[in-house]
């Protein structure tokens, strides 16, 4: 009987192994393709009211905060339009800018779970290959790459070699959120035309100065890193209490949700007095040249 057994449960075990090693790649592909995301030279947003720029920074589960925010936000009737987003921020800021609405964005959050996002894999550079996070991307903006997303949106990521900030505005979306978000170690690289991308946070996690770039007349930033981390460039930076967890922890969303959303709600005021401030800058003649 016990040599049966044997018979019995060996093969089903060494069919599951087999599956795995077969499906499982250990080195990332080169991404070459026309789609590909890049850096295009930034085009600025101008407006004759003032033009705000919300960044989403980098914090691993503690993302979900950034959902909050903006629901906060939406609800004051204060809506960005340039939106930057780094690491877990920017798949936020992605949906947000391909049309997702507080309420829905709210919903989505709820209701995924990690293995949603996350493909664990046995062998490569990381523990998480990446595909997964990219594919829900896309799907979730129907394939449409950056440029046609409804709202100017940049996803920024970092030169594995060296550091380098790069801002990728053009091509494919969930790509580019993919290579935002690809914490090193943890995450495959991303390899576009040869360079490995990693993610934007070994950069910048909170890159303020992308969304004055834009055009931005008020930078709105999120830290949601519980680093404190400067932003000189921003006009307001909103700092949730978020609870600490690991990059791949799921479980304290809700309760991150809500934080975005309070320390949201405590700077609307500021936010409002600045865009009355702003809006009357912007409405006055400039004077140049007048003889005293």
């Amino acid at each position: 009987m016990h040599t049966l057994s044997k018979q019995i449960l060996v093969p089903p075990i060494v069919g599951i192994l087999v599956g795995l090693l077969a499906g499982c790649a250990t080195a990332p592909i080169d991404y070459t393709a026309a789609d590909a995301p890049y850096a295009a030279p930034l085009v600025r947003t101008t407006a004759a009211r003032p033009v705000i720029g919300l960044v989403l920074g980098a914090g691993g589960s503690r993302g979900f905060a950034h959902v909050g925010v903006l629901k906060a936000l939406e609800e004051a009737g204060i809506e960005a339009d340039v939106i930057v987003g780094v690491s877990s921020g920017a798949v936020v800021a992605a949906l947000h800018a391909g049309g997702m609405r507080a309420a829905e964005l709210k919903a989505t959050a709820l209701d995924i779970e990690d293995d949603d996002l996350l493909d664990f894999t046995l062998f490569g550079p990381g523990m998480i290959q990446g595909g997964r996070l990219q594919s829900y991307i896309n799907e979730s903006l129907r394939n449409r790459p950056i440029e046609a997303l409804p709202k100017p949106f940049a996803a920024v990521v970092a030169e594995r070699a060296t550091n380098r900030m790069v801002i990728f505005n053009r091509g494919n979306t969930g790509m580019a959120v993919r290579a935002s978000a690809s914490v090193p170690k943890l995450f495959w690289p991303v390899v576009i035309r040869g360079t490995e991308y990693v993610d934007g946070g070994v950069a910048s996690r909170l890159p303020a100065s992308v969304a004055r770039d834009m055009g931005a007349d008020i930078v709105i930033a999120v830290d949601v890193s519980w680093r404190g981390v400067d932003s000189d460039k921003a006009d307001i930076v909103i700092r949730p209490q978020t609870i600490r967890t690991r990059i791949t922890d799921f479980s304290q969303k809700i309760a991150n949700l809500a934080a975005g959303e309070e320390a949201a709600q405590e700077v609307v005021p500021q936010i409002r007095e600045l865009l009355v401030r702003v809006a009357a800058a912007k409405s006055q003649p400039l004077q140049v040249g007048i003889a005293r």
